[in-house]
């Protein structure tokens, strides 16, 4: 995909993780990202220097929370909400993604009450009307669901988005190599149907190595493309393989742990 300068605009402290998610994503999609972990020591205000570099982007993705965010003494507005507003305002081509109330966990002091929520209650309730809004159960979730929309929204922008841009996301990461066939097969009846989602064992393969990498969402973005899922199935299966996964080993690490002790004891 052509380099397209895009704003990530969120709360920071409850969304930091969310929001390295997305950037990796976009970054591997080769965009440009601005947001406020970006702009280090400068001489404008904070809301200045956000909206200022929001002026310098070509495409908005908003990202909203439980918090209602740090507000602007001026408007009664926070941040956020302001720079979904001078985006609108530029008519910058946005997506807009909500945390799904019912199945993302969040901590309680991640959860704003009194005057603050009922403002945020407001914004979603705007947003929900003046747009197709996807809900996120995950930063995993989240990054996908930006992955597989963004590169429509830049070519309905006018950028040129190159055939099979989103298949070279997931071949470009380093996978592991160790899977012969004998442990494949192993952990292949270790993880039973919890793969039964999964169509082919080659595909299944290919998954276990990005777990075992360490890239959840590259797993869950592969099969969800391959498998033809939907994106929140394909993260909840790679979910539940990689617990699997993660119990075998651990299996493993005991059994090695008591054989070293009973060694040491004789």
């Amino acid at each position: 995909m052509q380099s397209v300068a895009i704003f990530v605009s969120s709360t920071f402290i409850d969304l930091q993780t969310h929001r390295a998610a997305v950037r990796d994503v976009l970054v591997r999609l080769k965009a440009e990202v601005n947001g406020m972990e970006y702009f280090g020591a400068l001489p404008e205000s904070p809301k200045e220097e956000c909206l200022r570099i929001l002026r310098s982007c070509q495409l908005y993705v908003g990202v909203i929370g439980m918090r209602y965010g740090s507000i602007d003494s001026e408007t009664g507005k926070s941040f956020t909400h302001l720079e979904y507003e001078e985006a609108q305002r530029l008519r910058l081509p946005s997506l807009i993604y909500i945390l799904d109330e019912e199945r993302h966990p969040v901590l309680p002091k991640n959860v704003e009450f009194g005057e603050a929520a009922a403002k945020l209650q407001d914004f979603k309730a705007t947003l929900r009307t003046l747009h197709v809004v996807a809900q996120f159960s995950s930063p995993e979730d989240l990054a996908m669901r930006i992955a597989q929309d963004l590169p429509g929204l830049v070519e309905r922008s006018g950028t040129p988005v190159h055939r099979g841009e989103l298949v070279k996301l997931s071949e470009s990461l380093p996978r592991v190599d160790w899977l012969t066939p004998e442990r494949f097969a192993f952990l292949k009846k270790e993880i039973g149907e919890a793969a039964s989602a999964i169509p082919t064992d080659e595909l299944l393969r290919e998954c276990m190595e990005f777990l075992l990498a360490g890239d959840r969402l590259a797993a869950a973005f592969l099969l969800a493309r391959a498998a033809r899922l939907d994106l929140r199935e394909a993260t909840d299966t790679m979910m539940e393989v990689e617990r699997r996964i993660g119990a075998v080993i651990g299996r493993g690490a005991e059994a090695l742990e008591n054989n070293r002790l009973q060694q040491g004891e004789q």
